[in-house]
């Protein structure tokens, strides 16, 4: 067997707190590799160490059988290694080409005939399409991160190690995308993938390390696995099956009807779309990426003004209302992008834990802010989801993706929300977490509440969601029936 990369003995310590101990990894050459586990257990940490952004506390790690030690991630990318992290690094500003490019410019003299072409050709590798003369602030989350992987292949990166590649991704994207990852380690390539899908984990790769608690917890050959066993290994006991649902055909909640919307460029997003969710139900609205789903999360909660149509809830009109009013009214959300949307990085989780409330109480009396009530939410917003973190006075930065996402859906919850509109609420979370997550939204629609849930994992979807919807170049069909094909079908349909 070759191995690619061999880590021995890591152990990686931030001050006091031991985030690694004594890991071993070993990855064969030509082959996709999974790293699985918890949030919070180290598998973002172990990455860092061998992309030279941390440098570990103990042991070594070989590349091809050479020992390397990396000073930054910049001497790791000449030795042919490349990261996607879960944080993609686009600036807003730049062209898609523009940040392709950057930092590994081919020469000083540049034709952008020539840069577009080998773009496009990387691209069309990939199953991908850009407009490479586009501003990246115009990519949605999922685009910006394809753009991220293409990255790797213009580095001609050896080694790639993608952290929750898919986490953005519909189920054809995702798809596509490992079929690229095959084809590449079937030329040589060595891929690690970082993940909590274990759907993806079976089908596509060849072997799993698993880590919990900053520790290894064994390797498995995936031909020897099952979702089970993988379960079983990642969080050390067996895991629940979600809770069968009985819920009643309660009244209409929230009402769409004939909604119309336009993009900043005056194209159609919103074709006539209709739909109702009803109190005491988890809707879930599938789709391909770019169908629709961000312009009417954005409409629905008073951040985009709609052409036409209506948005009613709890019977009375709301089209007109900011989205502070709809907040007022019990209208909770988890964004999609957490950190554009949801947190402010630099603030602490007590700062982070008012946000979209700060103005109110608890949080505020008159122009006065309330510290002992933020605390308090704070603790219990971290709690609800088993938050893992140094401290409720840190940023909230310090917290892994994961981890920030479990406060924000714990947030999200913690006022008791009449309606809840989530974005792909389980984007980084792990099968435990994402289990808790949906098992405390049950509970507050027993208490009347009803949700409203984007996620391009369709098997999150058919598994936790009472009744599904799919979005489709604008518009919102009824399905069936939650048989996967049935959905799938409806998600590339043309008519």
């Amino acid at each position: 067997m070759s191995f690619a990369v061999q880590m021995n003995g890591i152990t990686k310590r931030f001050g006091s707190v031991e985030a690694l101990t004594n890991v071993d990894l070993g990855v064969e050459k030509g082959t996709i590799h999974a790293l699985i586990g918890e949030n919070g257990a180290g598998k973002t940490t172990l990455m860092n160490v061998l992309y030279g952004r941390f440098p570990a506390t103990e042991g070594t790690f070989t590349v091809d059988g050479q020992e390397l030690r990396f000073k930054n991630s910049a001497e790791a990318i000449r030795a042919g290694i490349g990261m996607v992290s879960q944080h993609y690094a686009i600036i807003p500003e730049l062209s898609c080409l523009q940040n392709l490019i950057l930092g590994a410019e081919p020469s000083w003299t540049l034709s952008l005939t020539q840069l577009k072409k080998r773009a496009t050709e990387l691209a069309q590798r990939m199953g991908f399409s850009f407009d490479w003369d586009a501003e990246a602030a115009t990519l949605s989350p999922a685009a910006a991160q394809k753009l991220e992987i293409l990255k790797l292949l213009w580095r001609e990166a050896r080694i790639m190690i993608l952290d929750e590649p898919t986490a953005m991704l519909s189920p054809q994207d995702s798809d596509a995308l490992f079929a690229s990852l095959r084809e590449l380690a079937a030329q040589g390539a060595t891929v690690i993938v970082v993940t909590h899908r274990l759907p993806e984990v079976l089908e596509h790769c060849i072997r799993a390390t698993v880590l919990r608690g900053g520790k290894k917890v064994g390797d498995i050959e995936v031909k020897d696995a099952n979702p089970a066993i993988l379960a079983e290994m990642i969080v050390g006991h067996a895991v629940a099956a979600p809770s069968e649902r009985h819920h009643a055909a309660n009244a209409p909640l929230l009402e769409v009807k004939n909604l119309v919307a336009k993009d900043y460029r005056g194209f159609p997003t919103l074709d006539g779309v209709s739909f109702e969710v009803r109190a005491g139900e988890v809707l879930g609205l599938a789709g391909v990426d770019g169908s629709g789903q961000r312009e009417l999360f954005a409409t629905l909660m008073g951040a985009q003004k709609p052409e036409s149509g209506s948005v009613s809830f709890e019977g009375r009109d709301i089209a007109r209302l900011t989205t502070r009013q709809r907040l007022a009214m019990g209208i909770a959300w988890v964004p999609e992008d957490r950190h554009e949307e949801a947190i402010v990085e630099g603030w602490s989780l007590i700062d982070n834990a008012a946000l979209g409330a700060q103005d109110r109480p608890p949080f505020a009396r008159g122009p006065w802010a309330l510290a002992e009530p933020r605390r308090e939410a704070a603790q219990a917003m971290a709690e609800q989801f088993s938050t893992k973190h140094g401290g409720l006075d840190r940023p909230i930065a310090d917290l892994s993706g994961g981890n920030q996402q479990r406060f924000v859906n714990g947030r999200a919850l913690a006022g008791h929300p009449k309606l809840l509109l989530a974005f792909q609420p389980a984007r980084g979370l792990d099968i435990e977490a994402t289990r808790r997550f949906y098992e405390a939204l049950y509970s507050a629609c027993k208490l009347g509440a009803a949700a409203l849930v984007v996620s391009f994992d369709l098997d999150e979807l058919l598994a936790y969601c009472d009744r599904i919807v799919v979005a489709n170049r604008g518009k919102i069909r009824n399905a069936a029936s939650k048989e996967r094909q049935e959905v799938g079908r409806l998600m590339v349909a043309s008519e």
